[in-house]
């Protein structure tokens, strides 16, 4: 079997399952199996391809049919431009965090300091970390955790990025390990309704629950982090966090309870949903 025919029968296998990116997907998986990049596999069509590698690549077909994402398959995922590695234990990078990445670089240039401190709360793979840091020379990043597993990913992911000495881990309940004032506070927390869950995609649930479920309102963790934020804010600061588009005027209404005097801006993605808040603390 040649690269071509190999792509064409995992192509059609995906598209089974009715996705509309199977062809994409059997590319990425071919190439995750092969060790190849794009061009080299297009260059390469008329290659035959050993027994192994076509085994491999059928047994990671059947591993997506079954609805696995595919990011836990290859084991990476790109965001802000950079490969990171995942796993089940953390949520899949998603582009529309990206926002708050370059929201959160905005706001940096805009706070004139020489020295900024970010704290990124549920960090997870450390993409938002990693984003930042490269991207703000000038800050020093403490990225927070509950879960150890995750953490265990987010130091892979500094070290690869070089980044061991500029991103600090702790692993605690939202803010609780911080203990300096936070210049800006960026965090895409869990914001799904706890009733909402079992209506979720199948891939999306095979995501860990602790990553997505923001209890009966989609909000509680939000609330906890801004209650806990009100002593550890600098002025002026900044904070930043990820909301369903149908979250919008709460969330503004909690900013408002909690620090009344600050500015809270709806942002909205590149599909036009309202999908973060930016306060900023003057």
């Amino acid at each position: 079997m040649n690269l071509k025919e190999a792509l064409n029968v995992a192509s059609e296998e995906l598209m089974k399952t009715g996705s509309l990116d199977a062809k994409l997907e059997a590319e990425v998986l071919l190439r995750h199996v092969l060790k190849i990049d794009r061009a080299a596999m297009f260059r390469d069509l008329d290659e035959d391809i050993s027994m192994e590698d076509s085994s491999n690549i059928a047994s990671l077909v059947k591993r997506r049919i079954t609805r696995e994402p595919l990011a836990y398959i290859t084991g990476v995922k790109e965001f802000y431009g950079l490969p990171f590695v995942v796993s089940e234990d953390v949520l899949i990078p998603r582009q529309e965090t990206e926002l708050l990445v370059d929201a959160a670089i905005v706001q940096a240039k805009s706070l004139g300091k020489n020295q900024i401190s970010i704290v990124d709360v549920g960090t997870g793979s450390g993409a938002i970390a990693v984003s930042l840091a490269l991207n703000i020379p000038t800050s020093s990043i403490i990225a927070v955790d509950i879960s150890e597993a995750a953490l265990a990913i987010a130091d892979d992911n500094r070290r690869t990025h070089g980044l061991y000495s500029r991103i600090k881990l702790r692993r605690g309940n939202l803010l609780e390990p911080i203990i300096d004032k936070i210049d800006i506070l960026v965090s895409n927390l869990p914001y799904i309704r706890s009733d909402k869950l079992t209506s979720l995609q199948e891939e999306v649930l095979r995501e860990p629950v602790v990553a997505l479920d923001g209890g009966y309102d989609g909000l509680e963790l939000i609330k906890r982090l801004l209650f806990q934020a009100v002593n550890k804010m600098s002025n002026p600061g900044v904070i930043l966090f990820e909301i369903d588009p149908d979250q919008a005027s709460e969330a503004v209404k909690l900013c408002q309870q909690f620090f009344p005097s600050a500015i809270t801006t709806v942002l909205k993605d590149l599909s036009n949903n309202e999908r973060a808040v930016l306060l900023e603390i003057r």
